[in-house]
């Protein structure tokens, strides 16, 4: 036992210094998950951490330090051609994001490239090959069975899959359903389930509840308020809690934190119905402290794809770290989360299973969680990250650093 722990020692010496290169579609400022997956390397002398990823429009683009990784978010100038046909602009955008990233991931030589998601995966292998690099393959959803997919774009992701997934050395993904369905449909790989859950300093049982929502909306304290947070966007359970909370049977208030294109949608019903809110985002590390003002957290995702099927939302974490029992769908893998950690409730995502469910938790009352989420924790999620990050780069044929 002495010798084997010698060698894999004296190996890590040799890794010393190693370049980890994150590479994404998305905005990497505001993607929780990437910025919590750098932060659990922040202290370690081992890696040198870089990130490339895409700005959103609306923010531009540049370097910045984040969990000290150089993170830059590149600009995306044939966005801007609306008087092309989509088809065409959407090509010409792909063809650009590719060769900018290409160009940035150029300087910086890495020895580990961790691909998040499927559009720039092929990229990743490419930069592998040529540099000899370790690749992580990191699926936040199932990727070929996406919400607003075309059945066209559903091919084409699960070809570039099948195509890549020989050149991987480890891969990661979000819930026991999505890990099942790649592990009998691809060859064994090095994997690891890695849940959305948020870093938190303090226990769950220390959250202050300061009646800062009551407070903010002038709620009176005899009435309960739920929490809806995330994204505004179709298939999330937005509309159909509208019309819940717009129902009179209903005492208690909502509160909508988060972004995105059903913001008006929320804004109107606000105006007409005094027992709905809506609250601007927070920065994702205030998110759990901002919700331990609410009462109940409501996690409803409908079944638009066979990803939300199978989805472990980050915000049902976030409520049961801040203490919010937990009102989501019964879908298969929240159902085994909440009763497991005896977290909540799931109903049928419809208005009247919801309505009749919140009806419930009225008579119920207000109530705290005091559970041990230990195993849930992010500080647990970064043990088996590193441990995946170890395996892989003591995997046969490691280039020579």
């Amino acid at each position: 036992m002495e010798s084997v722990r010698g060698k894999l020692t004296l190996k890590n010496k040799h890794i010393l210094g190693l370049k980890i290169l994150h590479l994404t579609h998305t905005d990497i400022r505001v993607d929780s998950r990437i910025l919590k997956e750098l932060g659990a390397f922040q202290d370690s002398d081992i890696y040198r951490l870089y990130a490339i990823g895409i700005a959103e429009h609306e923010r531009g683009g540049g370097i910045n330090i984040f969990h000290g990784a150089s993170v830059e978010s590149i600009n995306l100038c044939c966005r801007s051609f609306r008087w092309m046909p989509q088809i065409f602009r959407h090509f010409l955008v792909y063809i650009e994001m590719v060769i900018k990233v290409l160009l940035s991931a150029l300087h910086i030589r890495p020895h580990l490239i961790h691909c998040h998601d499927t559009p720039l995966l092929p990229l990743a292998v490419f930069l592998a090959r040529i540099f000899r690099s370790k690749l992580i393959y990191d699926a936040h959803e199932l990727e070929s069975k996406k919400n607003s997919q075309s059945k066209f774009i559903s091919q084409m992701t699960l070809f570039v899959e099948k195509v890549c997934w020989g050149r991987l050395n480890g891969f990661i993904t979000v819930s026991n359903s999505i890990m099942l369905w790649y592990q009998t449909r691809f060859p064994k790989k090095e994997s690891v389930l890695i849940l959305n859950s948020p870093v938190i300093k303090d226990s769950p049982s220390k959250s202050n509840f300061n009646w800062y929502f009551h407070a903010l909306y002038g709620i009176s304290k005899d009435h309960l308020v739920f929490v809806y947070l995330g994204l505004f966007v179709p298939g999330r359970g937005v509309e159909k809690l509208l019309q819940v909370f717009s129902d009179e049977k209903l005492s208690s208030h909502i509160v909508f934190v988060g972004r995105g294109p059903q913001r008006e949608i929320i804004r109107k019903y606000e105006k007409l119905n005094s027992r709905i809110h809506l609250h601007d985002p927070v920065h994702h590390d205030q998110v759990v402290t901002l919700v331990a003002n609410a009462d109940y957290g409501l996690c409803f995702i409908e079944n638009v794809s066979l990803s939300d099927y199978y989805s472990l939302p980050n915000k049902l974490f976030e409520y049961a770290f801040a203490g919010l029992p937990v009102l989501a769908s019964d879908f298969p893998d929240m159902r085994e989360i909440i009763e497991k950690y005896e977290l909540g409730a799931v109903a049928l995502s419809d208005v009247n299973s919801i309505t009749t469910s919140i009806v419930a938790l009225q008579k119920a009352g207000r109530r705290r969680l005091e559970k041990d989420l230990q195993p849930l924790s992010w500080q647990t999620q970064v043990g088996q990250l590193k441990e995946l990050y170890r395996r892989v780069l003591l995997q046969n044929n490691s280039p020579n650093f």
